[in-house]
């Protein structure tokens, strides 16, 4: 059964600031252009009904809505609060409510933590790491760095918000990966992501500056020896981590850029238009676009359209290269916006494959040391070097059929290459 259980709401569809690496400004679709500035009160009434039956047709106890842009507190305050009071009428038919909101930090002051904390909407703040590193991509309009500005916002959300925030950098190859953690820890989120650059096989991804062909994975184990060795009392929460683990010890905890669960996202743009997760903008002009729109059309109708289905089962719709690794059930061929190629179209393993399998081969051996000899006997899992992961490949791939949706996978490859 399909359903959605997570809106990411567009509430602002421009931004304050002008990152070099964003994947909603600066790669090729310029569709933001002709949104509305604001989501509507109308599109928000339209989409509280579409939640309460979504909700009650599929017996969904809990109903997660983040906050999104561009950046979200550009939203006008007072028509958050009507904005927030309006979702909160869904607790009437029972339906348990989490909010969250995404921001650059920049415009964090005490009048909007005292809405966040009313509504109990917990944040995400962007940066990269410290002034040196983060004002390098992380600019202003006019091109000044945003360093400052969003320190003095995170100082604010710290005295004013009840609930602890969370940080999300993007990582830079260039800064040593214990100097970016050690930073990021000092700001004292309760959790941090480190998210690698939103490319896929269409992006010119330079590599000159270091001899490794897997520099995201060296750069990440640097941080999860780190991370792993610290005491409990002291330990951030690392998602991209901590599902990994999970996963490796035989549960099934997934997030959208790793682990082969199901996505039950959609993405709500300010003019109600229903899309799959939006940084498959980096694929092309309009990609996103499936021509829905919570004024007309339901989830369901949503999830029925060919990308949005494709993005709900990205963990389960692999390559045969993805189906021939060892640890695809913990990777799930990683973030599907980063496996589209143009001649391919999604069937395709991740830009960033070398990387998840090093990583992820790295901490399987290193949790596998760390479990009891007993449990290790009774589970049987094994070590397994990255190395003999790429040669398990190699033998296994010759044997795997093409799966039967593949079709569906490279449905969207690009003209050209169909006509080939």
């Amino acid at each position: 059964m399909i359903y959605c259980d997570t809106l990411i709401i567009k509430i602002a569809s421009r931004c304050n600031i002008n990152c070099t690496y964003c994947y909603m400004y600066n790669h090729d679709d310029k569709t933001y252009l002709q949104q509305p500035k604001f989501v509507s009160f109308e599109t928000i009434e339209k989409l509280v009904s579409e939640v309460e039956s979504h909700c009650i047709s599929n017996k969904i106890p809990r109903f997660t809505f983040i906050f999104h842009g561009g950046e979200p507190l550009l939203f006008p305050k007072n028509k958050f609060t009507q904005l927030l009071d309006k979702l909160e009428s869904l607790k009437l038919k029972k339906i348990e409510l989490n909010y969250a909101l995404q921001t650059n930090g920049m415009l964090i002051d005490e009048e909007w933590c005292e809405i966040l904390n009313k509504y109990n909407v917990g944040i995400g703040v962007s940066i990269d790491g410290p002034m040196e590193i983060n004002d390098i991509n992380r600019i202003d309009k006019r091109g000044k760095g945003t360093y400052e500005r969003v320190l003095s916002g995170i100082d604010i959300a710290h005295k004013n918000l009840k609930n602890p925030i969370g940080l999300l950098s993007v990582i830079n190859l260039n800064i040593d990966a214990i100097d970016a953690y050690n930073h990021i820890k000092s700001l004292e989120g309760k959790s941090v992501d480190f998210l690698m650059l939103d490319e896929n096989h269409d992006s010119d991804i330079s590599i000159v500056f270091t001899e490794s062909y897997t520099p995201n994975a060296d750069w990440y184990i640097k941080i999860f020896e780190k991370w792993f060795t610290e005491d409990d009392s002291t330990r951030v929460q690392i998602r991209f981590f901590e599902v990994i683990i999970h996963n490796i010890l035989g549960g099934k905890y997934s997030i959208d850029s790793i682990g082969s669960g199901t996505n039950n996202v959609l993405v709500v743009e300010t003019d109600g238009g229903m899309e799959a997760v939006d940084v498959l903008k980096i694929c092309g002009e309009g990609f996103t676009k499936e021509n829905l729109n919570i004024n007309e059309n339901s989830f369901d109708d949503a999830f029925n359209a060919p990308l949005a289905e494709i993005y709900y089962n990205s963990g389960k719709y692999l390559s045969k290269k993805c189906l021939a690794c060892p640890v695809n059930e913990i990777c799930g061929s990683g973030y599907l916006p980063h496996r589209y190629s143009s001649r391919n179209g999604f069937n395709n393993p991740s830009v960033y494959c070398d990387d998840l399998l090093k990583l992820i081969t790295h901490i399987q051996n290193r949790v596998i040391d760390d479990l009891p000899p007993k449990l290790i006997e009774e589970t049987g899992i094994e070590k397994i070097t990255y190395e003999e992961a790429l040669q398990m490949i190699e033998e296994k791939l010759p044997t795997i059929p093409e799966p039967d949706y593949a079709p569906k996978l490279e449905s969207f490859r690009k003209l050209e290459y169909e006509m080939a």
